[in-house]
């Protein structure tokens, strides 16, 4: 079932639209937050508790990653919604911070860069919008942004 259209600012906005300007302004700020963080503290442990900023921006990028892998089975027809246990969840995010250690900034940054460019077309190609593609769509990006924003700000020093 597709999900009605919603207001926002007394305009009538879809929810294809609505969650894409609702990504953008979130990526704005991540993107605001990051900016202000010491190139220094971007690979320093200890600065967040229980990984390094270039971890935590793995783990962003696989979470994004995992979504874009849930956004094509939901245009194709084949998704099954994951059983998503604590255990699930804290093994990928160990797996995404393992990968983060073999890697430079650079790359994290650009891999990031990457998943959300892949990401944001895959939210266009969706042929249909229903509840479940906006659960994954905004819990892995604007909604993981705003999760993650007090550890930018923190890793910033602000």
């Amino acid at each position: 079932m597709a999900i009605p259209a919603s207001v926002s600012s007394g305009v009538m906005e879809d929810p294809r639209t609505e969650h894409a300007r609702l990504e953008a302004e979130g990526w704005a700020a991540y993107e605001d937050a990051l900016s202000r963080v010491p190139d220094d503290r971007l690979t320093a442990p200890g600065v967040l508790e229980g990984w390094t900023v270039k971890e935590m921006l793995h783990h962003v990028t696989g979470w994004i990653r995992e979504c874009i892998v849930y956004l094509d089975r939901m245009r194709d027809g084949t998704f099954v919604d994951p059983d998503d246990t604590d255990e699930w969840v804290n093994a990928r995010n160990a797996a995404f911070a393992e990968e983060a250690r073999s890697l430079d900034v650079a790359a994290v940054r650009s891999e990031l860069d990457a998943a959300r460019d892949l990401i944001l077309r895959r939210w266009q190609e969706l042929p249909e919008i229903d509840d479940v593609a906006v659960e994954w769509f905004a819990g892995e990006t604007y909604e993981h942004y705003e999760e993650h924003l007090p550890d930018l700000w923190s890793a910033s020093g602000a």
